[in-house]
């Protein structure tokens, strides 16, 4: 039985049998073909024979025969080289054999050809570090054109602050027919300029992985409703039917993002009013019996102008629209669509479409929302009070207030100072952190519009010198408004983090500033 396993493991291994000092006895067949050699060319020989770049490893290899003579035996996956000078990989163990007086005579090595195997382990190796270098390279191309459209949106948004304060201030004053149309075509012109300055902003935050969604309770109609107001207009100038409607089963309150479902909503609506010359544009909201995840469904349908086949695969791809000459003729960045994708993707939801060429299109999507109830929407929102201004009133406080405008660009402090010039309000400007310090030592103020990126000492630095200054003198506190271009939620964070009371992202126009001021200079409900 013993001699029969024996012939099975010499019949299915390559085995070489040595001496203890290494030197060659016996081989089958198997590794003479293993290796390329006729027995009478190994017998005799050193077992370093076999080894490549043998004197780079001379010690270790000895180290390993004078463990096999102490009678330790080895195992492991081995390279070695054939007769032609190839390089053969090998699984092999290494056994002292004893004799019947416990003397060890000879070591008997069985080995298996594991060439391939090392081959196509060691390919993808490599194809995994060359698919983890591309990622890294990827990340870095995303974070650098993300850092640089942040960079260009803060940079285009500066002046464009003067440019919508003036223009809207001047709507304001008293104009002939002819200057308020100008007026007017220089506001749709800023309005335009705005909406692709937040699509490149909003595009590298998708792209950076950093929109987050603030899961908070809201009422369906009511977000409906803001869209109607906003957009019936457009749609009656048109004289296009803007239909909602609301299935009878669908719950009235839900917990989510109402302000990412009112941006996708936004979107798909422009796009119908914009593509649609007569006819109709109609929302439809319903509970979602589709076989796609979610439990709304939502569809955006219209008689417009569709869309052809050829561009069904491109239409969610960023910077594309269905037509060459789209852009010139309707205008718009084509990112719409990619970055409604991505937020409903985000939602937990699907987005698709059916369109037909000059008959019209339908946007459906779905999301995933939690019901809640009326108790618990009514309930404080901590994100409004802070962030959200819309459903305050546009008046200001009566009572004289000491106002601080920060920001190192003279053209901006002027705005705001056109902004208050008929208030009753007490304005005082720096053109930079440190100058507005040391303003605060010597003087209290009520609110303090500070720019937040300013050469030297910053907006961040500056509000908690003054949060620091305010403490030890037993003051109370101003209010600090974080003025800047920079959009991101993880600004706002920064801003509060820092001490600031709001984030006010530029341009600041005039309402908002207003607004900004009585929301914490009047009655508290008029906060929440």
């Amino acid at each position: 039985m013993t001699h029969s396993v024996y012939e099975a493991l010499l019949n299915s291994n390559a085995v070489i049998e040595f001496d203890i000092q290494g030197n060659i006895l016996w081989a089958n067949s198997n590794f003479l073909n293993l290796l390329g050699y006729e027995l009478s060319e190994i017998q005799g020989k050193h077992h370093s024979l076999f080894l490549p770049e043998f004197h780079q490893h001379e010690l270790e290899y000895q180290e390993m025969w004078n463990q096999l003579a102490e009678g330790h035996a080895q195992a492991g996956e081995f390279k070695r080289l054939s007769k032609t000078q190839e390089i053969i990989w090998i699984q092999g163990s290494y056994t002292p054999v004893r004799n019947a007086e416990g003397t060890i005579v000879k070591i008997v090595k069985m080995a298996v050809d594991i060439t391939e195997k090392k081959s196509l382990s060691e390919n993808l190796e490599k194809k995994n570090r060359e698919l983890i270098g591309a990622a890294t390279k990827a990340r870095a191309a995303t974070h650098a054109k993300s850092v640089f459209l942040a960079n260009m949106s803060h940079e285009i948004r500066t002046p464009l602050n003067s440019i919508i304060g003036i223009t809207d201030t001047l709507a304001e004053t008293t104009l002939d027919d002819q200057q308020a149309s100008f007026v007017e075509i220089l506001q749709r012109a800023n309005h335009q300029l705005m909406t692709i300055i937040n699509d490149i902003l909003d595009l590298s935050k998708v792209e950076a992985g950093e929109i987050e969604l603030r899961p908070l309770p809201f009422k369906l109609q009511g977000m409906l409703d803001d869209l109607v107001a906003v957009l019936g207009f457009r749609a009656k100038e048109k004289g296009l039917q803007l239909n909602i409607e609301i299935e009878p089963d669908v719950e009235e309150y839900f917990v989510g993002d109402a302000d990412r479902l009112r941006q996708v909503l936004m979107n798909l609506l422009n796009n119908s009013i914009k593509f649609t010359q007569s006819g109709s544009v109609s929302l439809r909201v319903a509970v979602n019996r589709t076989s796609h995840s979610g439990n709304l469904l939502f569809c955006v349908s219209d008689t417009g102008i569709g869309i052809s086949k050829q561009k069904f695969k491109d239409i969610f791809q960023p910077f594309t629209q269905a037509d060459s000459t789209t852009t010139r003729k309707y205008g718009g960045t084509g990112l719409g669509l990619s970055i409604t994708k991505n937020i409903v993707q985000l939602m937990n939801g699907h987005i698709w479409f059916e369109s037909e060429l000059n008959v019209g299109s339908a946007f459906y999507f779905t999301i995933s929302v939690p019901t809640t109830t009326e108790r618990k929407t009514a309930m404080h929102n901590p994100w409004q009070g802070r962030y959200q201004l819309t459903d305050i009133r546009h008046n200001i406080s009566n009572s004289r207030l000491r106002i601080l405008v920060v920001d190192d660009v003279d053209d901006n402090r002027s705005l705001f100072g056109i902004y208050l010039q008929k208030t009753i309000h007490a304005v005082s400007y720096a053109s930079s952190g440190s100058e507005a310090v040391e303003m605060v030592k010597n003087e209290h103020y009520d609110i303090i519009f500070m720019d937040v990126q300013m050469p030297g000492m910053d907006g961040y630095e500056a509000t908690r010198c003054i949060r620091a200054l305010e403490k030890d003198l037993g003051r109370t506190p101003a209010r600090i408004f974080a003025c800047t271009a920079n959009a991101f939620q993880e600004d706002v964070r920064k801003s509060l983090s820092a001490g600031c009371d709001l984030h006010l992202s530029k341009p600041v126009r005039k309402d908002t500033m207003l607004k900004a001021i009585h929301s914490f200079f009047s009655a508290p409900e008029a906060i929440y």
